[in-house]
Parts: C-alpha cells; sequence; structure tokens
C-alpha cells in the first residue's frame, strides 16, 4: 500500500468515528497499520492472532472505543468463531478492514482461494460487505459502515481491493 493511500484511510477512519484498532502482521497494508500506530488519535495494538484481535477489538467496544481490526483476507477465516461467538451474539460491532488476496490480478497462488471463499464466507456469517477499489471511496464507504455498525451492533467488513493495497 502506498504511503498517500495509507494517509487518507486513517484519515477516513478518523472522521467515521474510528478510535480504536487492531494490527497483526499484513505485508499488504503494513504501510497503513504502521501510520495508524503513528496517529495519536488511535489506540492501536498488535495482536498474536485475529480471534485474539476480535476479542480485543470486543473489549474495546465496552470499553467506549469504536474499534477496527486491520487484516489480511485470511485473517477474516480466522477470526470467524470469535466474530460468530462473541460479536454476533453480544452484538458487539467491528470493523473488519482487510486486504482482498485473490481478487483478479493476484500474483501469489497461495493467495487465491482464500480471496475466492471471502464473499461467501461473510454472507455466512451475514456481515455487510463492500470492496473499496479508489481510494476516493473510502472516505463514503467508511462512514457507512460506521453507520452500519451503530445501526446494527454487528460486525461490517470493509476489503480493501488489490489497486489499493498493491504497490
Amino acid at each position: 500500500m502506498r504511503e498517500e493511500h495509507a494517509r487518507a484511510v486513517v484519515s477516513a477512519l478518523h472522521e467515521a468515528g474510528f478510535d480504536f484498532a487492531v494490527t497483526l502482521p499484513a505485508t499488504q497494508v503494513h504501510t497503513l497499520q504502521s501510520a495508524l500506530a503513528r496517529d495519536p488519535a488511535f489506540v492501536t495494538v498488535s495482536a498474536a492472532n485475529e480471534g485474539e484481535g476480535a476479542a480485543i477489538c470486543a473489549g474495546a467496544w465496552m470499553g467506549g472505543r469504536t474499534p477496527c481490526m486491520v487484516i489480511e483476507t485470511s485473517g477474516i477465516l480466522v477470526a470467524t468463531y470469535a466474530l460468530l461467538r462473541c460479536h454476533a451474539t453480544f452484538g458487539i460491532p467491528t470493523l473488519l478492514l482487510s486486504t482482498y488476496r485473490g481478487e483478479l490480478g493476484e500474483q501469489e497462488w497461495y493467495a487465491v482461494q482464500t480471496g475466492a471463499a471471502l464473499a461467501d464466507l461473510l454472507h455466512a456469517m451475514r456481515i455487510p460487505s463492500r470492496i473499496v477499489h479508489d481510494p476516493a471511496d473510502a472516505p463514503a464507504t467508511l462512514l457507512e459502515a460506521r453507520r452500519s455498525m451503530d445501526a446494527s451492533l454487528y460486525p461490517v467488513s470493509v476489503v480493501l481491493g488489490g489497486r489499493i493495497t498493491r504497490t
């Protein structure tokens, strides 16, 4: 992810009212994760795995924060149990801000199947989702995600397409 895209996404998150981020190592969004960690408007926590990250976001929400989790596509698969058992059951909204590994144009063979499963997995979990391909669409999309989270008390997914995350 280019630095200017990372700055635009951080600004859009801030404008939408997000103030807490959980991150896990992810090559395509490392620049975004670093920008969040440097921004004084955000409390940023690194997690060991995505299930733990979802649990940390749940605690942040209960503590009055508005959380997002910045992860790779595969991280949504890993966090599935925590999202359904905790967030869906108890009405805890969290923004899942992820890459879209495996989408058209993917150059890594190992990522193709993960991306192919993403839309169906989100649908099966009843998590509303939108793919953003243009950084200019991030502010409106993140604001809509926040509104949906507030109304539904449920996780929402915003997937950053490869045109944004691939450098």
